[in-house]
């Protein structure tokens, strides 16, 4: 460049220089909106702009509001309809129960009054006197009984006296009036009896007696309650048009038929208590087709109405009316039916939701008799009650909404138009700028540098990171990663930890660790009595809770073997308190499991609180790392690891054993006083002797130690009188015995009312699938058949050959037993029951309430082991045609829900009451049961009688109508509890030899001329009666320790009786081949049966199995057994009894 050039640029520079601080802002906009400046872009009107803007959000907004407006009366709209059709659903429900409840309880006073009738017929047709003179002895005592049933206040008997017969009845009345003495007798009334009416009379215009001289007369006769005014006795009701026109229709039809509503002049209403009104029923009593008498009732229609009443019906109208032209108003409140008064005194804005109900279907005559109905009304109050304001406030809410996007969209329109401004000024005065100091061609230079240097960046992946090449070579890196960052390698296949290649192993060393061996005590024997899904419950309920406060404590789980927990602190992050912390996470897992397995025995049977926790501890370094391959996991490895496991090998249950190493780490950080030195040393394989500590817990640290204190040590069971008292205190709560039993009893009762509500809710589906007639348990025949069964006390006549089970029918609907909801009543008095008959079991060492729940596990659990064969569950078949297979080889028992409930509950009572010696005893002794019982099966009758009385209790009535609703689900459930107690009585020889000869006629014989379903219900009942002989003596079909701990008992419990003098000779003495015996004579055959009968699958083999074993282990330790127990029991004296 030339001097002239160089000047030229540099005045030009200047030049623009100086343009450039002399050009204005509003100068810069306009330059930067310059199409040299924007290129492609098009300059366009703001104003026009703006204002199409402005009219899109005009727009928008209006159609927020119109929808809102139109949201909100369509959902109000759809609410509010949607809330009348349900307040309607709601009063045809409650007029439908009211509709049902009522002819149902009209029923069952008929019902009733038909068996009273029944009753007092074949009474009186004993006598030789002819109608009309006949008279029913003990008319109180036996009426009184169907008073309450009938909801009757009044039952009189009305003998039907032709005109020709009215002088014989004169003097039949007057000689035969002693039946009022009787009947005030018997009802505790002391009152001097007056003289009846010497004749049929009635009542003229003025109020007068006078007697009843033409047509046929129906004096009142025998009346319970007794009168207090004799004179009422030969009333003629026939005298009174109200009676004789009930009675016409009643003839008529040959049933029950109603009176109007009686008033306050009829002479009924000398027996009534109040101003209820009442109507009589009248029912006639007929022979061969001739009406000879009456039975006449009167029921209260306050008390009628007030037993329709159930919860949530206030503010119901109730009105009684009928065809004489009678109206009475009820209103049914919050505890009961208030009688408004006579007429119909409902509210009218109501009367078009009316709802009409027949009362009594059945007893309508065609006559001109009354006939009643009821009409229930709605009323303000329950349309209060059931109508809210949800639809406003849902059309509310919706407005609200559609406002608040109304708001929103406003106010963010607002904002962003703010910003978009500024952000438009902005930009224009930087390109503005841009503009005026580079020329295009720099510019583009420039953006086009950056966007190629931002590129070249982007896309740069191949420069070298040194510093993480490091650290991923790190082994404590890798290893933390693993553990982590990155769980998805620990569940790697084969083939693809091939791909690892030559890769390093991913492990190391940790120089500072402590691990923990923790192991449950007694769980092989508790899972040997099992089903397998109890023992996963058991095993992951616990496991999930270690892991919780292994979480909380920044503990590392390393794995589950069994049920042994192994855990370790101190990696993969190191930690200097890896010892304290371990301590503190074994104390806290300790804790936890001591409520846990209490809370589970509820669900998983007895014996569960008695497990028990063992824990070891030991420090040092350890090898840890990942053990490639399949199922690749995490292992440690090394000495400390050995010698953890060998603490806890050598520690007690529910203690913590420190080694040596660990205890020295918790004294260094200042908790010397939570050990305790242990007093002896322990022997470990490769160790040799080693010094160990105790961990104290809470409790053993405030009271100075746990050497000594160790939970759950087995001791010496306390000795106690034979004749033990019962479980329950003598001053027990019988509407609460649960109260009065033992924490330990409770929780056995938790479990029990578990089972058997679970084969209760089957029971129930069953029933309602199969729609079958259903009884009522208060009809009169389920009333007759629960009076008459059970009644002789000599139940082993009741014993049958061949229980009658029902036949199959497949039904879907059994599936549905866990969404049946029992009756709340039926499940508190399904507790109660069970409580009961926890409560009356005594406090043997052997026969007691914990031994019924031990034998109720089995015979659940060998119930739920019930199997097809393998050709029918592989075979291509139905679900219906598998379930009938299933049926045909379990011979019935699977398809019947009451069989199993009913073995169930007779494991529960069959040794309620035992006093703790043999039945021989007691007939030795010549006890009171046991001539009762005629010397036989003396106990188990004793049980029986005992059980079923409790049952039949009218406390329990909500549980039997569960139980059974027909008189043949009756009769098979107390044959089937019969003939399973009864079956427990293994020593009496006499039944042992029936019942051998009926296992051969069921497996071994053939008897001829017998039909098939015989064969099967044969077998069934055999089955069932050695089920629960299996289930009686399980514990030697048993794990060992199972076995070791029910023999102990059983001995303690005859070493009692022998103290007491209730034994002839020490059952030391022959203990040993007592026991060899049993095995071989009774046990190991009676596991074989279970085999040969072959419907107990897997269980046969595990209990023949179990059987031959503990058998060789008593044959080895038995001797040394025995030893051992009569040094814990022959020294002590037998406390004092009742």
């Amino acid at each position: 460049m030339n001097r002239a050039t160089e000047t030229e640029s540099t005045s030009t520079n200047s030049d623009i220089s100086m343009d450039v601080k002399k050009s204005p802002i509003k100068d810069d906009v306009e330059h930067a909106g310059s199409p040299s400046t924007q290129g492609e872009i098009t300059q366009q009107n703001p104003d026009q702009e703006r204002d199409y803007l402005r009219h899109s959000r005009t727009c928008i907004l209006m159609l927020l509001f119109i929808a809102g407006i139109t949201a909100g009366a369509l959902t109000y709209s759809f609410s509010k309809k949607l809330q009348d059709e349900n307040f309607d659903l709601q009063v045809n429900i409650f007029a439908l129960e009211i509709e049902q409840a009522a002819q149902h309880r009209i029923k069952d006073i008929v019902g009733v009054i038909e068996t009273l009738s029944t009753t007092i017929s074949a009474s009186v047709e004993m006598s030789t006197a002819a109608w009309p003179s006949k008279t029913f002895s003990n008319y109180e005592r036996v009426v009184s009984d169907f008073r309450p049933v009938a909801h009757s206040r009044l039952l009189a008997f009305c003998p039907y006296v032709q005109e020709g017969e009215r002088p014989l009845w004169d003097q039949y009345a007057v000689a035969n009036q002693g039946w009022l003495a009787e009947s005030y007798e018997q009802a505790g009334i002391t009152k001097t009896v007056k003289g009846i009416s010497m004749k049929p009379y009635g009542f003229n215009t003025a109020g007068a007696m006078v007697p009843t001289v033409e047509g046929p007369a129906m004096p009142l006769w025998q009346i319970s309650t007794p009168p207090d005014d004799a004179s009422v006795v030969n009333y003629d009701i026939l005298s009174d048009a109200v009676f004789s026109k009930a009675f016409a229709a009643a003839a008529e039809k040959k049933t029950a038929a109603f009176t109007e509503v009686l008033g306050t002049s009829n002479i009924l209403s000398k027996f009534s208590e109040g101003n209820s009104p009442e109507s009589a029923i009248i029912y006639p009593m007929l022979q061969d087709s001739t009406v000879v008498a009456s039975v006449l009732s009167v029921v209260s229609w306050d008390e009628f109405m007030n037993e329709l009443y159930q919860e949530n019906m206030n503010g119901v109208f109730v009105v009684l009316k009928n065809t004489c032209g009678q109206e009475y108003t009820y209103k049914m409140g919050a505890t009961g039916a208030e009688a408004l008064g006579q007429g119909a005194l409902h509210e009218k804005d109501y009367e078009s939701k009316m709802h009409v109900a027949e009362l009594a279907p059945s007893l309508h005559a065609q006559s001109d008799n009354c006939e009643y109905f009821l009409h229930v009304y709605p009323s303000e109050e329950l349309e209060g009650r059931l109508m809210s304001m949800i639809p406003v406030v849902l059309a509310v809410a919706v407005g609200l909404l559609f406002l608040s996007a109304f708001a929103g969209f406003y106010f963010y329109d607002l904002f962003a138009s703010k910003k978009q401004r500024e952000a438009a000024e902005k930009a224009a005065a930087n390109n503005a700028i841009v503009d005026s100091l580079y020329p295009k061609e720099i510019r583009n230079r420039l953006f086009n540098k950056d966007e190629d240097k931002a590129i070249d960046t982007k896309g740069s992946f191949d420069a070298p990171e040194p510093a993480d090449d490091v650290i991923q070579g790190a082994q404590k890196f890798r290893l933390k990663n693993y553990l982590q960052e990155d769980p998805g390698m620990q569940n790697k296949t084969d083939e693809e930890m091939e791909d690892i290649g030559d890769s390093k192993p991913i492990a190391d060393l940790f120089p500072h660790t402590t691990v923990l061996f923790a192991d449950i005590a007694g769980f092989t024997a508790w899972s040997s009595v099992r089903e397998p899904s109890q023992v996963f419950t058991l095993l992951e309920t616990i496991y999930k809770a270690f892991d919780t406060i292994a979480k909380k404590r920044k503990v590392f789980k390393v794995e589950t073997v069994g049920d042994c927990y192994v855990a370790v602190t101190g990696l993969p992050e190191p930690n200097k308190d890896h010892a304290v912390i371990m301590c503190e996470f074994a104390r806290d897992c300790q804790i936890q499991f001591n409520d846990l397995v209490k809370h589970l025995e509820v669900l998983l049977g007895p014996d569960t609180a008695e497990l028990g926790i063992r824990m070891g501890l030991h420090s040092g370094p350890v090898t840890a790392g990942v053990l490639r391959g399949a199922k690749s996991r995490f292992q440690l490895f090394g000495d400390t690891v050995n010698t953890a496991a060998r603490i806890e090998t050598t520690g007690r249950r529910d203690k913590i054993h420190l080694s040596q190493e660990t205890a020295e780490l918790v004294i260094q950080a200042g908790k010397k006083k939570w050990m305790e030195r242990r007093n002896d040393t322990i022997v470990a394989k490769g160790k040799g002797e080693m010094q160990t500590y105790w961990l104290l817990s809470e409790a053993e640290m405030k009271s100075g130690g746990g050497e000594s204190k160790t939970a759950k040590e087995a001791a010496a069971l306390p000795v106690v009188h034979a004749m033990q008292p019962r479980l329950a205190k003598q001053s027990m709560n019988v509407l609460d015995p649960e109260s009065s039993l033992p924490p330990k009893i409770k929780r056995l009762v938790d479990w029990n009312v578990d089972v058997l509500k679970r084969l209760l809710k089957q029971v129930v589906a069953k029933r309602n699938a199969m729609n079958v007639e259903q009884f009522d348990i208060n009809h009169p025949t389920m009333m007759k058949v629960e009076m008459n069964i059970g009644c002789d006390t000599y139940v082993l006549d009741e014993v049958v050959e061949i229980i009658r089970l029902p036949g199959y029918s497949h039904s879907t609907n059994v599936r549905e037993a866990k969404k049946i909801e029992l009756p709340e009543q039926a499940e508190e008095q399904l507790r109660l029951y069970v409580s009961s008959i926890a409560a009356m079991h005594r406090g043997n060492h052997f026969h007691n309430f914990e031994h019924a729940s031990h034998v109720m596990m089995s015979v659940s659990k060998l119930l739920s082991r019930i199997v097809a064969p393998d050709e029918i569950l592989q075979g291509d078949s139905t679900d219906a045609g598998l379930e009938a297979h299933l049926h045909d080889h379990t011979y019935g028992i699977t398809s019947d829900p009451l069989t199993q409930f009913s073995v169930v509950l007779a494991a529960l009572i069959h040794d309620v009451d035992h006093s703790g010696v043999s039945n021989f005893q007691l007939i030795k002794e010549k006890a009171k049961i046991a001539s009762v019982f005629k010397n036989k099966s003396v106990a188990e009758q004793n049980s029986i009688v005992i059980a079923w009385d409790r049952l039949m209790e009218s406390r329990f009535t909500a549980l039997r109508s569960c139980i059974y609703s027909s008189p043949d689900e009756l009769k098979r459930f107390r044959q089937l509890m019969v003939n399973t107690v009864l079956a427990t009585d293994i020593f009496d020889k006499e039944l042992q030899n029936i019942r051998k000869k009926r296992w051969d006629d069921a497996f071994a014989n053939i008897i001829h001329n017998q039909n098939e379903e015989d064969e099967q219900n044969r077998k069934a009942t055999i089955v069932i009666e050695h089920l629960i002989q299996a289930s009686d003596v399980a514990h030697t079909m048993q794990h060992w320790h199972i076995y070791q701990k029910w023999n102990e008992r059983l001995f303690a419990e005859m070493t009692v009786a022998y103290q007491s003098g209730r034994m002839p000779k020490n059952p030391s003495e022959n203990w040993y081949q007592g026991e060899l015996g049993f095995f071989d004579n009774y046990i190991i055959p009676l596991a074989k049966k279970l085999k040969e009968c072959g419907v107990f699958g897997v269980s046969s083999d595990e209990y023949l199995n179990y059987a031959m074993e503990n058998r060789r282990e008593w044959a080895n330790k038995g001797e040394e057994v025995i030893q051992k127990m009569i040094a814990k029991y022959s020294n002590q004296q037998p406390a004092g009894g009742e």
